[in-house]
């Protein structure tokens, strides 16, 4: 099998880095180009045959702002207590195939009762390549102030297995944070769960590239930017789509106090949207090139000319 030190089996797979790379294991058994292994925190996770047991322990040994990435095999990582992002500067990501499959990656971190999947409380951090079930009345990625130039990409968020309830959520603001970046996301719904992405007060930021699926029921909000200090948020080519089923509010907008705060631009909406975009106070969004689809429309959707 082909090591770290030259192009092989995983190199090849993982972001150029100059820190160290630590593997985790999605059980305590594991298999690894056809040979199995054992899984330990006692191991120094420095080579796919030597990979740790929990993901926290990864989090134990990474180095702040050093580069380092935490790479989680596939299969299902079941933690038994919220992850603490809390080093600076780490990437933690799971094993794509070239770009991955954001509608579902190979790699899954699964619900923890009664608290998130992972609490980012540090700077530079990104996370990619994963696939996230929150638990119910709970989020999958919670993040604070701490938190500026938060990347999330590639990530799969599954808010169709827990049982409905509006605390549910994929993405959350806890708090203000700067320059966080939101891309290339899937969040799947199947009912009243909570938003797939609350803003809340971020400001400096980009929402872009995702897409919203209602599966079933009716899902109150898909999106939500919430809060005083929420400034400068650009949210641009996200699709929110449903079948037989109604999103009442796509995008809403509630208690900004910023004119001019929000940007919505060339995003889509199924023609069961209610409401594309909702409560914003009528200086706090500008909106260009926003459309809803029509049922056999010939004329390529309706424009959204502004906020109901």
């Amino acid at each position: 099998m082909a090591g770290l030190t030259r192009y092989g089996d995983f190199w090849g797979r993982i972001p150029e880095t100059a820190g160290r790379v630590f593997w985790v294991a999605p059980s305590a058994s594991y298999t690894v180009a056809g040979r199995a292994y054992s899984a330990s925190d006692d191991n120094d996770g420095r080579d796919p045959r030597r990979a740790l047991l929990t993901v926290d322990r990864a989090w134990n040994l990474v180095t702040a702002n050093a580069g380092d990435v935490i790479v989680l095999l596939p299969g299902t990582h079941s933690p038994s207590a919220s992850i603490a992002a809390d080093v600076a500067g780490v990437t933690m990501m799971g094993l794509p195939s070239g770009r991955g499959n954001f509608l579902r990656q190979k790699a899954s971190i699964a619900a923890v009762t009664g608290d998130q999947n992972i609490n980012v409380t540090a700077a530079n951090i990104e996370i990619a390549y994963l696939h996230f079930i929150p638990v119910t009345e709970d989020t999958a990625i919670d993040f604070t102030d701490a938190a500026d130039n938060l990347h999330i990409h590639h990530c799969s968020f599954d808010m169709a297995t827990p049982a409905a309830g509006t605390g549910t959520k994929g993405i959350e603001a806890l708090s203000g944070a700067s320059n966080v970046l939101i891309d290339n996301c899937y969040f799947e719904s199947d009912g009243a769960q909570g938003e797939g992405i609350a803003c809340g007060a971020i400001v400096d930021s980009l929402i872009e590239d995702c897409i919203f699926m209602l599966s079933a029921g009716s899902w109150a909000a898909a999106m939500s930017v919430l809060g005083a200090g929420a400034d400068r948020i650009a949210i641009r080519r996200c699709h929110f789509y449903c079948s037989g089923t109604a999103i009442t509010v796509a995008i809403l907008g509630a208690a900004l106090t910023g004119a001019n705060c929000v940007f919505i631009t060339e995003c889509r909406f199924s023609d069961l949207c209610t409401t594309a975009v909702d409560t914003f106070g009528t200086a706090d969004a500008e909106l260009a090139e926003n459309y809803q689809l029509g049922v056999g429309a010939t004329d390529g959707g309706v424009l959204i000319t502004a906020i109901t």
